[in-house]
């Protein structure tokens, strides 16, 4: 007889199932989050396997309320960041940990999780950079999301194309609040066209100043390493004291004060961007992998050391990115693993 059945005075049961009541459910939604969040962290942790993605695809498809759990927490933790550990659990000594992914293996990680609508009580320790990207998106006049590109018009007939994930802070400002000499490129990739314009335009970047001069040139800054590269025109980079005097189809990197030497580029390759497509020529599949990351949702990981020095070659839309995972599988023979929440597992 269905728990519950005899207090309501039933005496046919035969069709009757058990209601689960709020708090059931509660309990069962708590543990379907604590689980979700554990497998976030143990992907994002560097020490999963394939292995692990096969346990988790296997714990996804158990049902749907495990696959939204997943791609909640994954939305949260692209939020917010990788969180750290925690630093205080639960006040309530009834908590119990998590229960281990079902067959995840033994090197699951199912320690601390993101506080959540679960009601972890948890101090949260962002990772490195992560407020600094904040101040950055706080302080920039124009951002652009994953896979989004625009392009900004400004004064003296000069434009600026905003690539994927990029902020931007104008740096010196009119009444009207529009850019008469520069911007300071504060994380991303643009593009800056003043051929037109008599005047120099500036940018500023990791402490780092390129000043385009009727020039078409292009500042990458991620993870405080610079790259300029010119297109056309004559562009001078300044950074610790040094400066180089760029050529079109010549580049150089600038990171820590350090600045590199100037180098002949396929510009056809590295401003392919601007057509919305990206180029990669025998490229190692690691950094195939890396800048794909940078134009989607969700993450893209690779956990064989040799397959990501594996060399692909190819032509892709930005908006078809999608076709990429297809050639890792013809060419390098890489099996693909894809879950909720946008994580693509190549292994």
């Amino acid at each position: 007889m269905p728990v519950g059945a005899a207090s309501r005075g039933l005496t046919d049961t035969s069709d009757m199932k058990a209601v689960p009541d709020s708090s059931t459910r509660s309990a069962t939604t708590r543990a379907l989050q604590r689980d979700a969040y554990a497998w976030v962290r143990r992907l994002t942790s560097g020490e999963a396997t394939v292995a692990d993605a096969q346990a988790l695809k296997q714990w996804c498809d158990a049902s749907p309320a495990h696959a939204a759990a997943f791609a909640e927490a994954r939305r949260l933790w692209r939020d917010l960041g990788p969180a750290g550990e925690m630093v205080r659990a639960r006040a309530s000594a009834d908590v119990r940990r998590p229960a281990r992914p079902a067959r995840a293996g033994r090197r699951v990680f199912l320690g601390g999780a993101l506080a959540s609508a679960a009601g972890i009580g948890a101090a949260v320790v962002a990772p490195a950079g992560f407020w600094g990207a904040m101040t950055s998106m706080a302080s920039a006049d124009y951002r652009t999301s994953a896979g989004e590109q625009r392009q900004i018009a400004l004064a003296n007939q000069v434009t600026v194309d905003l690539n994927t994930r990029t902020s931007v802070a104008l740096l010196d400002k009119d009444s009207a609040g529009t850019a008469r000499h520069g911007v300071d490129l504060l994380d991303g990739e643009i593009a800056v066209d003043n051929s037109r314009s008599a005047a120099p335009f500036v940018v500023a970047a990791s402490g780092g100043r390129t000043t385009g001069t009727q020039a078409n040139f292009e500042v990458r800054n991620l993870e405080t390493r610079v790259c300029v590269t010119c297109v056309s025109g004559d562009v001078r980079v300044e950074v610790g004291g040094s400066s180089v005097q760029l050529a079109a189809r010549q580049q150089v990197v600038y990171e820590g004060g350090r600045l590199g030497h100037a180098t002949s580029v396929d510009t056809a390759v590295v401003s392919a961007w601007r057509a919305g497509v990206l180029v990669f020529r025998d490229t190692p599949l690691a950094d195939v992998i890396g800048e794909i990351n940078r134009y989607r949702s969700g993450h893209v990981m690779v956990f064989d050391k040799h397959l990501a020095q594996s060399r692909l070659s190819g032509r892709f839309r930005i908006d078809r990115l999608g076709e990429i995972f297809a050639q890792m599988q013809e060419v390098l023979g890489a099996r693909v693993t894809q879950l909720p929440g946008g994580i693509v597992v190549v292994g």
